[in-house]
């Protein structure tokens, strides 16, 4: 019997999938591992214009907060573009398999993804801070559910 597992929908703006698309297709072309996973997801997403994205999912350059399995401790991290990190103490490239699994979540879902060992986890995403613009502006807050203006 096979056994497939749900993975919940993305959603995802026409900026990030097109500068993801095309940084996974040149990754891929270069032989670097761990890009079929951006690949199948960018293939799953639904995409909108960057003005109707829903304010509870997870994007490019938002502050997401997360857990790995049912570890206590909650994670956050600034998701990026891998050409965009600078910091990797509080940012996290979405190229990474967490950082895949993390993109176009919404608030509450979990994906399940491989770790750098191999090893299945599961991401949970409780909330998301501080959304930014690629001007530096910033757009919504949301925090463990909760929605700002």
């Amino acid at each position: 019997m096979n056994t497939q597992h749900f993975l919940p929908p993305i959603i995802l703006a026409t900026n990030d999938y097109n500068r993801l698309l095309f940084t996974a297709m040149l990754r891929q072309k270069l032989g670097r591992r761990k890009t079929n996973f951006l690949l199948e997801e960018l293939r799953r997403a639904t995409v909108c214009h960057p003005a109707a994205l829903p304010e509870d999912v997870v994007s490019t350059n938002c502050r997401v907060i997360y857990r790995i399995d049912d570890e206590p401790k909650t994670h956050a991290h600034l998701l990026v573009h891998p050409d965009d990190l600078i910091w990797p103490g509080a940012e996290l490239s979405v190229a990474t398999p967490l950082g895949t699994a993390l993109l176009g979540l919404r608030i509450g879902d979990r994906m399940p993804f491989l770790d750098d060992d191999g090893e299945t986890r599961e991401v949970y995403v409780e909330g998301i801070g501080l959304r930014f613009l690629d001007d530096g502006s910033t757009v919504t807050r949301a925090r463990r559910g909760i929605m700002w203006a």
